[in-house]
């Protein structure tokens, strides 16, 4: 029996909970989670055009994980364009790990 977009929207939900109550990632471990999970979303809303699933799952996972204001971030980091070519080889190669390699359950 297919689920109710209501409860696929719950389980989406829950998910986040429980990652947030386990507690057992480390903070890299966590951040691969967190992209993977933004990744998901935007698949989701491809498939769903679900805005406010996407929209409220993202400002939960913001809320419940992210211990700076998002402002504050933004002024931290390199940007890509400044990278020589090798460092630019090294970070695709070091994204493309932690996207195929997966997490800790």
């Amino acid at each position: 029996m297919p689920i109710s977009e209501d409860e696929f929207e719950m389980d989406f939900y829950l998910k986040i909970i429980e990652v947030y109550q386990n507690k057992q990632l480390d903070k890299a471990a966590l951040e691969i989670w967190k992209d993977k999970s933004y990744i998901e979303l935007m698949q989701v809303l491809k498939r769903t055009h679900n805005k406010n699933l996407v929209k409220n799952a993202i400002i939960l996972i913001l809320s419940l994980f992210e211990e700076l204001p998002v402002d504050y971030l933004y002024t931290h980091g390199i940007n890509t364009k400044d990278l020589k070519k090798e460092e630019k080889k090294t970070f695709i190669a070091e994204m493309k790990s932690e996207f195929l390699n997966g997490i800790p359950n």
